[in-house]
């Protein structure tokens, strides 16, 4: 008795179409802001720190910005100095 193999038909994918399905995915990127006193010149290092990490997340097209990420004021001593020092994503 002779088994007969299935038949199987390779369809290759039309190149275009392959191309214009594949989803560029962003990555999410979050910066990590820290100051070590309550210093005042510590405080304009936070700002610049912001600042820097910011523009370089929002200016990579293939990065989308989830937040910043800073210290809790009670650990850097900006309780009342800067209020978005929250310990959490701001």
């Amino acid at each position: 008795m002779t088994e007969t193999m299935p038949r199987v038909i390779v369809i290759p994918p039309k190149p275009e179409l392959a191309r214009s399905r594949t989803v560029q995915r962003q990555l999410r990127v979050a910066a990590y802001c820290r100051v070590s006193t309550d210093d005042e010149e510590q405080l304009t290092s936070y700002e610049a720190q912001q600042t820097y990490y910011t523009d370089k997340i929002m200016t990579n097209p293939q990065w989308t910005m989830a937040g910043i990420f800073a210290d809790g004021p009670v650990k850097i001593g900006l309780n009342q100095k800067h209020p978005t020092a929250r310990g959490a994503l701001v």
